[in-house]
């Protein structure tokens, strides 16, 4: 089916009861973004959500809009029809090659839930990621199946989330989630992780690139993790109590293998973090928790109060100072009104600390590109660099910005070149703020380790080509921001 809009055609597919999981949706529209001549793509199943997500792309065709919930819509906007034909089939072709099995065998994987636990009967863990309005169900029937949850759908109603949390606390099992984005347990990662140690360390986080943050930063300090237990967002809210929070704790009190715990977390109820913390306490191991925007009297005796992840890292590895090891920073001259830090990032609780570290002004603004409203029927800017690239580009545009934030993240999961991929952006941006007469200073930090199959050095040497500037830490970065402007003269 094709549609027009101005110069650009539309066109869609649509495959009738073929379900794929979001992650592998994400990842596929991510290649067909990068391809020549097009527009704008999305892969998704065909919900209501998703459905008005597309029309508000210019992507819902005829076809796409009289699809169901079950129904897989594959769309595509290009510069003509012959192009947008073209990365229909490569689409598919794509999908085609994430559902064959490796070394080309015939076996089908299995489908559902249950066909999945017939043929691996030894499993313990379900990895649920459907579409937020299904992910319950299908964690409910997991939990009845006895597994734990690690639930990456995001859009999961709270009373949902408040109910899957009391059936597992009430059968022992963990529910990881929802918008869960990163756990690794027993060395194996699971959603958006990096090739990390193993070691002694137990980390519980709310937000997946917190846990990303940290875990990095100890593998750089030569240290590794037991496990990485990841909550979802919410978990630390008054209606949700801190239930996987405290189960987790219980888990590392036990297990031998860890020795230190950090808790990590956004802003959480005050009621909560005080139960968590206590808890905490009670394990008897040495604990450091990060509640970023959390007042330093919340902490009890025998927790110590980290302002920042990398404070976290390094009281957790028990450095006594910091490691820094930032590019020498620039000091560009600023023109009248050039005053704005603009923080373009992937990572919620990374943009979150920068806020914080930044303080409260009018002036910067920071936007998390992962957040719910960013992703609806998009794949998230790990995989797919697109609305932060455009952002980049309006950045360059704007008089008052003079230096911009990114995050480039590492890992499973994560696009394998992120780098490369907004390596034309920033040159085009940086040509256009010269342009205009001013210098746009570019701070980067990348969250990775060495063993990450982006290659950390290779990324690094990519941004560091490009003239960008980066930072051993996201905290590093914001600080340098601020320095920045306060040596630049207007």
């Amino acid at each position: 089916m094709t549609s027009r809009a101005g110069e650009s055609v539309a066109r869609s597919v649509v495959r009738r009861n073929a379900y794929a999981d979001s992650i592998t949706l994400l990842q596929v529209t991510a290649l067909v973004a990068e391809q020549r001549g097009v527009q704008d793509a999305a892969l998704v199943m065909a919900t209501e959500l998703n459905r008005d997500v597309l029309r508000q792309s210019g992507l819902l065709t005829d076809e796409a809009a009289a699809a169901g919930p079950n129904d897989l819509v594959i769309a595509v906007r290009a510069v003509d029809e012959a192009t947008a034909n073209g990365l229909l089939v490569f689409a598919e072709g794509k999908l085609q090659q994430r559902r064959r099995p490796p070394g080309g065998l015939a076996e089908q994987p299995p489908r559902t839930l249950r066909s999945a636990q017939r043929e691996f009967p030894e499993a313990t863990l379900a990895v649920i990621s459907v579409p937020g309005p299904y992910a319950a169900a299908e964690a409910r029937q997991a939990l009845l199946a006895g597994l734990h949850v690690f639930l990456f759908s995001d859009n999961v109603p709270l009373e949902d989330e408040i109910e899957l949390k009391q059936r597992g606390q009430a059968a022992g099992l963990l529910v990881m989630g929802p918008d869960c984005g990163t756990a690794i347990v027993g060395g194996v990662g699971l959603g958006f992780a990096n090739v990390v140690r193993r070691g002694s360390i137990g980390l519980i986080g709310a937000s997946g690139t917190g846990l990303q943050e940290v875990s990095c930063l100890l593998d750089r300090a030569g240290l590794g993790v037991s496990h990485a237990i990841g909550t979802g967002g919410r978990d630390l809210d008054a209606r949700v109590g801190g239930r996987t929070t405290l189960q987790a704790l219980d888990l590392l009190r036990d297990d031998p293998a860890t020795e230190r715990i950090v808790l990590l977390s956004k802003p959480a109820a005050a009621a909560v973090a005080e139960r968590v913390l206590g808890a905490a306490v009670a394990t008897g191991k040495p604990i450091v928790a990060c509640l970023l925007g959390a007042e330093s009297t919340l902490a009890p005796t025998g927790v110590r109060l980290a302002r920042t992840l990398e404070e976290a890292a390094w009281l957790a590895a028990g450095a006594a100072a910091r490691m820094d090891d930032a590019d020498d920073l620039p000091r560009p001259p600023l023109v009248a009104g050039q005053r704005q830090v603009r923080g373009l990032f992937c990572g919620g609780t990374l943009c979150q600390e920068a806020a914080l570290l930044l303080g409260e002004t009018v002036e910067h603004y920071l936007v998390d590109f992962g957040a719910d409203e960013y992703t609806r029927g998009r794949a998230h800017p790990m995989i797919d660099p697109s609305l932060r690239n455009q952002a980049i580009m309006e950045a360059a545009d704007d008089s008052r910005v003079a230096v911009l934030l990114l995050d480039v993240i590492l890992g499973y999961g994560a696009h394998a070149d992120p780098a490369g991929a907004m390596a034309p952006t920033l040159r085009a941006a940086q040509q256009r703020a010269r342009a205009g007469g001013r210098e746009l200073t570019v701070l980067a930090h990348v969250v990775g380790t060495p063993g990450d199959p982006q290659r950390l050095e290779q990324q690094a040497a990519t941004l560091r080509g490009l003239g960008v500037h980066l930072c051993g830490s996201n905290a590093q970065m914001a600080l340098a921001a601020a320095r920045l402007l306060s040596i630049g003269c207007a």
